[in-house]
């Protein structure tokens, strides 16, 4: 009796271990469809928010954002555009674009930076916007950065 209990045990641990050794990849499809299911989307503070509408230049394209705005009274990230300057090899070294934020035809702010250095320097046109100088991250919401193939720029927007 002793025998049949320590082959019962014995049994049952390695069952148990290779099923959960097993299960992963059993059930990943089934995750995987839990999850998109949820409706579950990365925060606009982190993303940018959606593609509001495309400024095509030569050689080169500025993908603007719509307004991220501040969701809840407690979050820290204070209200931006985001723009997009891709691809980084159409761009010349030294870039001056007057930019649509709104999408009414008419330029908001006037955005230069140098690609090597990522130096910025955005003037604005329009009384909505803000003046920034900048070199690199400084917040969550007033930054330029090198992203893959793209120069992102986070501008302060009221």
């Amino acid at each position: 009796m002793k025998k049949i209990g320590s082959i019962l045990g014995h049994s049952g641990a390695i069952l148990t271990v290779a099923l959960a050794a097993i299960s992963p990849f059993v059930l990943m499809g089934w995750f995987e469809k839990a999850v998109g299911d949820m409706g579950l989307r990365i925060h606009p503070a982190y993303s940018g928010g959606q593609i509001s509408h495309t400024i095509a230049r030569s050689g080169y394209r500025i993908v603007v954002y719509k307004k991220v705005g501040r969701t809840t009274p407690w979050q820290r990230v204070s209200p931006f555009i985001q723009a997009q300057w891709t691809p980084v090899s159409g761009l010349p070294a030294a870039v001056s674009d007057d930019v649509d934020l709104d999408g009414d035809g008419r330029a908001d702010v006037r955005v230069s930076f140098t690609t090597a250095g990522l130096n910025m320097d955005v003037q604005p046109l329009d009384p909505r916007y803000h003046a920034m100088h900048s070199q690199g991250v400084t917040s969550f919401s007033t930054l330029i950065a090198r992203v893959n193939d793209a120069i992102v720029v986070r501008l302060p927007a009221d």
